[in-house]
């Protein structure tokens, strides 16, 4: 009955204004609330615990299926372990869908605010760099040192400027700010990918990639939390956490103002994109090249592979164009209300 219920449950359309209102911004806030505040108090990664376990099993299971062939016969020792292996793979999917992943169906953020997100232009690109450019060349100078935005001070400096944007984008609080813990075990794999960080849809803790720069930090933990506040789609936790970070200190403005020059500039065509980039500030473009350097220890085909298993993941959990959907957030950051914050962050200050 296991398999049978998570796939009556996974493949049966439910309504995005169901799951809005009674998961989303109902059950979710609670569990999301308790499970946040339980794994906080560990300061290991619980995820690495869940893999380790599964590890275990695993290697208990085949062991055990060994002696059920010797025993009882291939064949009924291969039944066993079909059926076992079914009641496995439905319990995860159906605590997975509970626990987190059910806001991949929730509405859109592009259908709740105020604006009509329209496709990037080539100019509106470049405007974007350039706005971006010309505000991060006047934070730059008055950054904390690199040593002190650790992320424990990226968690404290955005707590508040995270409720402030998902109070403005009319979405839920974020019941429980994840603290930021790293994976001993995925760290390795995150690097080969270019993978930043992640949200553990068991524990809702937040997992973020020890060796970013330290201006990478605020924006890549800002992203993570909006994941953990129940923005699934990519593009939605990239929109709410660039504007968290717009709303916060000049070290977090800073981060996102180099997350939308990377943005914008990596949608661009080669030549407008070189002529855009030759304007960078020179510090700008020095940051850009440290994070350039840090990304070469990829792997390529390891990231190929991990990505179209990825995209395949997000297709599965109904969001169509997979991988690509991380380019959908140019669409809400370059509308209002959210290209309003890039444009009066200076005014505010």
């Amino acid at each position: 009955m296991l398999p049978i219920a998570a796939a009556v449950i996974l493949l049966v359309p439910i309504p995005a204004w169901f799951v809005e209102e009674f998961y989303s911004r109902g059950v979710y806030p609670w569990l999301q609330l308790g499970a946040t505040s339980v794994s906080n108090l560990v300061p290991i990664a619980l995820l690495d615990v869940v893999i380790l376990a599964a590890v275990a099993l695993l290697v208990y299971r085949i062991v055990q299926f060994v002696r059920a062939a010797m025993s009882r016969g291939v064949m009924e020792a291969s039944w066993e372990a079909l059926r076992r292996t079914l009641r496995a793979v439905a319990v995860l999917l159906l605590v997975f869908f509970f626990a987190w992943g059910c806001h991949y169906r929730r509405t859109p953020l592009e259908t709740t605010i105020d604006t009509t997100p329209a496709v990037p232009s080539i100019a509106s690109l470049q405007l974007a760099v350039a706005d971006a450019n010309a505000l991060g060349a006047t934070l730059r100078p008055n950054l904390p040192p690199a040593d002190a935005m650790t992320y424990d001070a990226a968690a404290q400096a955005l707590s508040a400027p995270m409720q402030d944007a998902l109070a403005s984008l009319k979405l839920g609080r974020l019941s429980r700010p994840g603290r930021p813990k790293f994976s001993l075990i995925l760290t390795p794999f995150f690097t080969w990918t270019g993978v930043d960080g992640m949200i553990d849809p068991f524990a809702l803790e937040s997992i973020v990639h020890p060796d970013l720069l330290p201006v990478e930090r605020p924006f890549v933990l800002a992203h993570e939390w909006a994941h953990l506040a129940g923005e699934a789609d990519e593009a939605d936790a990239s929109a709410v956490g660039w504007l968290a970070c717009m709303k916060g200190s000049p070290a977090l403005a800073y981060s996102a103002s180099l997350y939308l020059i990377e943005e914008a500039g990596g949608a661009l065509p080669a030549a407008a994109r070189k002529q855009s980039f030759a304007k960078l500030d020179t510090g700008i473009r020095s940051d850009l090249e440290q994070i350039a350097k840090r990304m070469r220890l990829q792997k390529p085909r390891v990231q190929r592979a991990a990505f179209q298993v990825y995209d395949q993941y997000l297709k599965a959990n109904t969001v169509d164009d997979g991988t690509a959907s991380y380019g959908r957030a140019l669409t809400l950051i370059l509308a209002p209300p959210l290209r309003d914050a890039l444009n009066q962050y200076g005014k505010k200050r």
